[in-house]
């Protein structure tokens, strides 16, 4: 049916005036904004297109972690019409011969990755030999923002990594993603900083830490080796290194067993170096008769119930005081005065020494010693505990627990984060405090375990081979036999040897661990050379002054 003019007409009419209605309404509309913005002063956000990944120092300002671009290698198979040809070209690049090139091809369907990161001098010589033989369009030389670690395996468990997206996989490149790599900020500028961080580490004292570690691997050929060194006055961790390690630059060569960061997240019985602390437990709870000297004959027998106890020691170490229990690790004289005291007293000084609780120190691992509730213990626990079995605990813990054995009798919480700065503005967002978590011995029993551990570094002490030329060092050596679940046995396990040391012995500045485990033998002799030399080695870099 046709429409008629007039019809027509009106319509038309009204769609002008609905079209006029409508642009006076977004007009109405965009004046109301406008004005809602300016009683605000409100700005349409600008979001920063890009994140620059903050960086990770050491207490002295060395780089441990940054970001850097870095350059990967790319085929387009279905470009390539002579892939021998493509990969002899590249392979010089690459560090691949043209067969492994071609033999990686394979996994791949259209878009295959041949290097995921190569020296930044080696891409213009790479783009010209590829230009030389007309390959630009079949390979693809891709810029991209990567990490770089020039510490390379110094640190490594503790800084961890990043993958190829930029995002913290390990370490305190995962515990500090928030911090290092924000959200992109809304504002002016385009490019928003990550937080750069800062640790308690000095590299110095890592390198001389890991050289030891090294040293002790190429001599005995152990499991695993742990070691630490602390700050004895504000428990800063300076040095922190696990063996075996890897090379955070090259994160896919390594497997789980390099990467697992043994001193922080490891439980072991630690043994005799246990010695020191349940020592401070029986000084503290003050009812075993110390002032009675202990005869050891070489083992020690208390009856339990209607069966007998014995704990054997190394030899025979006659005559021995609480000193001479440090400086010869007795085992029966520890077990005995452990017994006259009280069960509930002994193991609350050890809970208060940190042997129930987990440390955070800032990385993602952070296991909880274990010691049993006193009410599980059976006749021979108390004993066999003095001497460091039937208790788990990490390198950290026990270097930790060293702190409250200082002048003060302060238990320190343990540091690796000195401070958090953010990058735009230069203020500091989180900065490390000393922290007394407890005050639990006096100063004449820390004197007393002291001097024991310096009467080990004599002629006849445990630990005489970390002695130190004009330096009074102190140190307590152990020798743990590890349980084996498989065989329900200890003979049958493997061992830790360790040593966990006070420099200068009088006034503690530092405290050195190091624990070996699988090496076969005895920690007087895989450990305590180690300390010594790491003692040398402050005193070189002039951390030390030698004390006569």
């Amino acid at each position: 049916m046709s429409t008629s003019p007039n019809h027509r007409h009106i319509n038309l009419f009204i769609a002008l005036i609905g079209v006029a209605l409508l642009v006076l309404a977004i007009r109405f509309g965009v004046l109301m904004l406008k004005r809602f913005q300016s009683d605000k002063r409100y700005e349409d956000p600008v979001v920063a297109d890009r994140v620059v990944r903050g960086t990770i120092y050491d207490r002295n300002g060395r780089i441990l972690a940054i970001q850097t671009p870095y350059w990967g290698v790319y085929f387009h198979l279905n470009k390539i019409k002579d892939l021998k040809l493509v990969s002899e070209v590249v392979a010089p690049f690459v560090q691949m011969s043209p067969g492994e090139i071609i033999e990686r091809t394979k996994a791949y369907t259209t878009y295959a990755r041949i290097s995921s990161r190569i020296d930044e001098d080696q891409v213009e010589p790479l783009l010209a030999a590829l230009s030389k033989y007309n390959l630009l369009d079949s390979v693809n030389v891709e810029k991209r923002i990567g990490r770089t670690y020039p510490s390379l395996f110094h640190a490594a468990q503790i800084l961890g990594f990043t993958n190829a997206e930029g995002e913290g996989i390990e370490g305190l490149e995962y515990a500090l993603e928030k911090q290092l790599n924000p959200y992109p900020r809304v504002g002016e500028e385009q490019i928003t900083y990550g937080s750069d961080v800062y640790l308690t580490l000095d590299m110095d004292i890592q390198y001389a830490l890991d050289v030891q570690l090294q040293e002790i691997a190429n001599l005995y050929d152990p499991n695993i080796i742990m070691g630490i060194i602390m700050d004895a006055k504000t428990g800063d961790i300076l040095a922190l290194g696990s063996y075996p390690w890897y090379d955070p630059n090259a994160f896919s060569r390594s497997n789980p067993r390099q990467r697992t960061n043994n001193t922080i997240s490891t439980l072991l019985e630690p043994g005799s170096v246990f010695k020191l602390f349940s020592l401070a437990s029986v000084l503290k709870a003050g009812e075993a008769k110390l002032d009675e000297s202990f005869e050891c004959t070489g083992s020690y027998s208390f009856q339990a119930g209607n069966s007998t106890v014995t704990i054997n020691c190394s030899t025979a170490h006659g005559t021995v005081d609480p000193q001479m229990m440090i400086a010869k690790s007795c085992n029966g004289a520890i077990a005995h005065w452990a017994r006259q005291t009280d069960e509930e007293a002994f193991y609350q000084t050890l809970v208060d020494l940190g042997f129930t609780r987990s440390w955070d120190i800032g990385l993602p691992s952070r296991p909880r010693a274990q010691i049993a509730d006193p009410s599980t213990w059976s006749a021979r626990s108390e004993a066999t505990i003095a001497f460091g079995q039937e208790l788990l605990a990490t390198s950290l813990h026990l270097a930790t627990a060293a702190t409250a054995l200082g002048i003060d009798g302060d238990l320190l919480q343990p540091h690796l984060i000195l401070r958090i700065i953010d990058a735009s503005t230069g203020t500091i967002v989180k900065q490390r405090e000393k922290e007394v978590v407890a005050h639990l011995f006096d100063q004449a029993d820390t004197a007393l375990i002291r001097k024991g551990m310096h009467k080990a570094t004599s002629d006849e002490g445990t630990g005489y081979k970390a002695r130190v030329n004009d330096f009074e060092i102190g140190i307590k050596t152990g020798t743990a036999q590890l349980f084996n679940p498989e065989k329900n046995s200890y003979s049958d396990g493997s061992t830790l040897a360790s040593s966990l040391a006070l420099a200068p012995i009088e006034d503690p500045a530092y405290i050195i661990y190091i624990g070996v485990e699988g090496g076969r033998g005895w920690g007087a002799d895989l450990a305590a050379p180690g300390i010594g030399n790491l003692v040398q080695a402050l005193i070189s870099q002039g951390k030390l002054r030698k004390t006569r």
